[in-house]
């Protein structure tokens, strides 16, 4: 295939996932403004890690409704699949493609229920609290079960990006939070809360797993 047109494919597709990432950006800005705007939203109670767990949620289900909306149009599912190539995504890498944007979005949605919860009601009840710590443990469940589908299911260089992915983040963030639980010990450095480190982990898991998507060809 001619250089010229396969770069000017990916292009394409690169420029039609940017926009329907930007559609899904505004509407998700609009509908927490208004929201804001309305009184609905209770953000005193939200401190630097609750914020930074809702832009991570954003981004995963934002990608995920992208994946989903491209995985309706077989020739676009099929440009995901192979980039450069022309030719439809069959049922089985649709699937596939749907199955990964749901352990996406399950994702997103576990990591942004206890900050909306806190956000719309403020302090939770002890049995309101147990009410969403039950719906957050089935959908984490749920989303263990779409990762090893997508995991049994990958071929060998997904399953190598994935396995890379991890170890990188554990090696990187293993070093950084001994250095930090150091410092804390000592006085040195402010006390984090567990609510801390998972959203530390989860923004750093998303960045490295995007640079080395990025570098495999996979986006």
């Amino acid at each position: 295939m001619n250089t010229a047109v396969s770069h000017k494919r990916r292009n394409t597709t690169r420029a039609v996932l940017a926009g329907l990432g930007a559609i899904f950006g505004l509407g998700a800005g609009y509908v927490v403004g208004r929201l804001l705007k309305a009184g609905a939203l209770r953000t005193e109670n939200l401190g630097w890690s609750d914020i930074g767990a809702v832009g991570i949620a954003v981004c995963l289900i934002g990608a995920a409704v992208m994946i989903i909306a491209v995985s309706l149009n077989a020739r676009a599912a099929g440009r995901m699949v192979d980039p450069d190539g022309d030719r439809p995504a069959t049922p089985a890498q649709t699937s596939f493609y749907r199955q990964q944007a749901m352990a996406m979005f399950l994702a997103g949605a576990m990591l942004a229920t206890p900050v909306a919860a806190i956000a719309a009601w403020g302090p939770l009840s002890t049995t309101l609290a147990s009410i969403v710590m039950l719906g957050i443990i089935a959908a984490f469940l749920l989303q263990t079960f779409y990762n090893l589908t997508v995991w049994r299911r990958g071929d060998e260089l997904m399953r190598q990006l994935m396995s890379e992915s991890g170890a990188v983040c554990f090696w990187v963030l293993q070093g950084l939070l001994f250095l930090w639980a150091c410092a804390e010990k000592l006085d040195l450095a402010p006390h984090l809360s567990a609510w801390d480190l998972m959203t530390i982990l989860m923004g750093f898991y998303l960045v490295i797993s995007s640079v080395m998507s990025v570098r495999r060809g996979f986006s």
